[in-house]
């Protein structure tokens, strides 16, 4: 492949990531005009199983740190390129109610939505705040699970749920009301250390290669971080803690 001819960059991509990837993407490539780059996107389980498998993906961003872990000891991942890219934030979203906080679960009689815990980062954070919060007996036989944090947003959206636990980037991209959400503090759950890695395929080409690093570098670098901060994570190398409502102390 000659360096004029463009080069097919394939990203699989955890489903909370996938609308910021898709900002990112938009980005790079005007810095990089002869690449496309394909978006993959499920959850982080399912997309692991499918590297597992040899699905043909170039760059691996998880949801978590666990799967990257597993795929670089199974030697899967390039030497080296496992490194976090983000890290996630939960919010409580009860769609068209005011105020929302840790109390507003005491008297939600509605639907829940939650990720899949096994699959989902993000839905184990959910089941964590609501174990932690003592709810989640209380509101088992109520929640609505969707395959990954995006489908669970769409419930919320559609009203096949009346409330449940999204990403914080997600309810940024749909709603200008922040009274609509309440962003969790980080002690309620494990943090969602999101992590990338790139994937080792043979046959690819060296500018695909090249291609691939110039993406991972650029979501790790000055830009890709101010955007992927300002689409509503935090810095991959940020720790502090979210806001807390005062009534959820």
């Amino acid at each position: 492949m000659s360096m004029s001819a463009v080069a097919d960059v394939k990203v699989a991509v955890a489903a909370n990531f996938k609308p910021t990837l898709t900002l990112l993407v938009e980005q790079f490539m005007l810095e990089h005009p002869n690449t496309h780059v394909s978006i993959s996107s499920a959850s982080t389980g399912v997309l692991y199983a499918q590297i597992e498998r040899g699905a043909p993906f170039d760059l691996f961003l998880s949801a978590d740190s666990e799967r990257p872990r597993r795929l670089e000891q199974k030697s899967l991942v390039e030497k080296n390129t496992r490194k976090n890219y983000a890290l996630g934030q939960l919010v409580l979203w009860i769609k068209g109610q005011s105020d929302v906080a840790a109390s507003s679960l005491d008297t939600f009689t509605g639907r829940l939505a939650i990720a899949n815990p096994k699959l989902a980062p993000f839905g184990l954070a959910a089941e964590q705040t609501l174990q932690k919060l003592e709810k989640y007996e209380q509101l088992k036989p109520r929640i609505v699970m969707g395959n990954n944090v995006a489908q669970t947003a769409h419930y919320i959206q559609t009203g096949a749920a009346q409330a449940g636990f999204v990403a914080l980037s997600q309810v940024l991209s749909i709603t200008s009301d922040a009274k609509e959400y309440w962003l969790l503090p980080s002690h309620l759950y494990s943090p969602i250390n999101q992590q990338m890695a790139v994937i080792k395929q043979k046959g690819r080409s060296e500018q695909e290669t090249k291609e691939t690093l110039a993406l991972y570098q650029f979501i790790l670098g000055t830009k890709g971080q101010g955007l992927i901060v300002k689409s509503g994570y935090q810095s991959s190398e940020m720790q502090t803690i979210p806001r807390v409502k005062p009534d959820a102390q």
